[in-house]
């Protein structure tokens, strides 16, 4: 008789457990849906505070002149931010093909025989030459990690909030690059 009592004890924690999962479900996936931290195996992300990091950094790298000349970043920032409605993790992936196919196009214009396309290289690039301040390299490596956190953890959500922020970070990085070349 102890025995069974013992058993139905054991079990009795994890059934009732399942069960209230079970009635508040939609309040549980309305919750995952603002977490930005997750832990998955031996990767372990905290998109928030990288993203704050990264933002700090995007601070101490000048700002575009207003009178430089307008590109077409500010239009693809609106279709950004509409993909962004539907998918952040989606918009965050497209952002940092923003930030590369700047790169290209600037790799393109200075007239090089291999364009770079990696936007880091080419970031350096700018650096050695004196076009960006040494800061913009750390800033490419931060927005590549968020993007890589974004990309390959299978289970991360991203806010919209966060992945807006990222979207002007990426539209910020990508008008320098553009505009440091020209």
């Amino acid at each position: 008789m102890d025995s069974l009592v013992k058993l139905i004890v054991g079990i009795a924690w994890p059934v009732a457990v399942v069960w209230v999962a079970y009635l508040f479900k939609g309040e549980l996936r309305s919750l995952m849906h603002r977490i930005s931290q997750i832990k998955y195996k031996d990767a372990e992300a905290n998109f928030a505070s990288d993203l704050a990091q990264a933002e700090t950094k995007a601070l101490s790298i000048p700002q575009v002149p207003a009178n430089a000349p307008q590109s077409e970043i500010s239009s693809k920032l609106d279709s950004l931010r509409r993909i962004a409605d539907v998918s952040p993790r989606a918009a965050i992936m497209e952002a940092w093909v923003l930030v590369e196919d700047s790169a290209a196009k600037s790799g393109h214009v200075q007239g090089a025989a291999v364009p770079r396309i990696n936007a880091r290289s080419f970031v350096e690039d700018l650096i050695s030459r004196g076009k960006l301040p040494a800061e913009s390299g750390s800033l490419i490596d931060q927005m590549r990690k968020l993007r890589n956190q974004a990309t390959h953890l299978p289970d991360f959500v991203i806010s919209h909030d966060e992945a807006d922020r990222y979207l002007q970070l990426a539209a910020k990085i990508s008008e320098l690059i553009i505009y440091a070349e020209s």
